[in-house]
């Protein structure tokens, strides 16, 4: 029950964020774990620098482990040659899932390369590299994610 408050709160503190700082992309995606796994993800990026972007993510798990959900919130740092735009970033986030499996708490590293083909519409890929926390225990793993960005 715990966690489920804190999964509502933090989205709803990213929500009032995003709005609050008039987010200006939102995107979904398709990534795929090594073991199989495939997550069906949104984001939302904020920027708060020249080179700098907030981004709060969202991924529900199709095969395989049924129910996890993986929410984070990254700080990117990005350098736009357009039409491309590499990006490198750190955060945090939850990993939820439904009994019998552990929730745990993430780290994440992201690297990326956003690509322009107009100015309202971008394509990703990334890989994240997540270390979560679950039962005493840390197990890490890259995902590999694609998807469409719409920028406003």
């Amino acid at each position: 029950m715990r966690t489920t408050v804190a999964m509502l709160a933090t989205l709803l503190i990213v929500g009032v964020l995003a709005l609050g700082l008039q987010a200006i992309t939102v995107g979904i995606g398709v990534g795929y774990e090594i073991t199989g796994l495939v997550l069906i993800g949104c984001l939302t990026e904020v920027p708060i620098g020249e080179h700098v972007d907030v981004r709060a993510q969202i991924g529900f798990a199709t095969p395989g482990i049924t129910g996890l959900m993986l929410i984070s919130m990254d700080a990117l740092a990005h350098w736009p040659v357009p039409p491309l735009d590499p990006f490198v970033g750190l955060g945090a986030g939850v990993a939820l899932t439904p009994p019998p499996y552990s929730t745990g708490m993430i780290l994440e590293a992201v690297g990326g390369l956003r690509l322009a083909p107009t100015e309202i519409v971008q394509l990703y890929l990334q890989a994240r590299y997540i270390l979560r926390r679950a039962d005493g225990r840390w197990s890490d793993g890259p995902i590999f994610e694609g998807g469409l960005l719409l920028r406003f």
